[in-house]
């Protein structure tokens, strides 16, 4: 059993986690759908895909079509909830649909899937 000073100092500590956890998944996410479809259209997103640590470049057309690095083709909007979202239509990917937050800090922006970063740049080219 724990002595009342160290069950106190555990208890800080935890605390203290979880503050500083809490701190660390706190994000920014945009959250105007017009202003995220201001954003993409017509842009070039370069960047890191932060599972491999490869370059990533996704080049976002005025008329809803997606390219990514390796070429393949999808299709993109913005939901009601301000999500990046896209649809693959091809490539190795093809098939898999998913939407993402987006958080924009000091001209760095990064997507978040399910809560987690995955890709991180900036955005260029209007």
């Amino acid at each position: 059993m724990l002595k009342p000073s160290h069950t106190v100092r555990a208890l800080l500590a935890a605390v203290a986690l979880a503050t500083a956890s809490g701190a660390a998944l706190a994000q920014n996410f945009m959250k105007d759908k017009a202003e995220v479809e201001k954003l993409l259209t017509g842009a070039t997103f370069i960047g890191v895909y932060l599972r491999t640590e490869a370059a990533y470049t996704l080049q976002f057309g005025t008329d809803g079509t997606l390219t990514d690095t390796t070429g393949a083709k999808a299709r993109w909007w913005v939901d009601d909830q301000a999500r990046y979202c896209r649809e693959w239509l091809d490539g190795k990917l093809k098939g898999n649909t998913g939407c993402m937050n987006l958080e924009l800090e000091d001209g760095q922006v990064a997507l978040y899937s399910e809560g987690k970063k995955v890709v991180e740049g900036i955005v260029t080219g209007k």
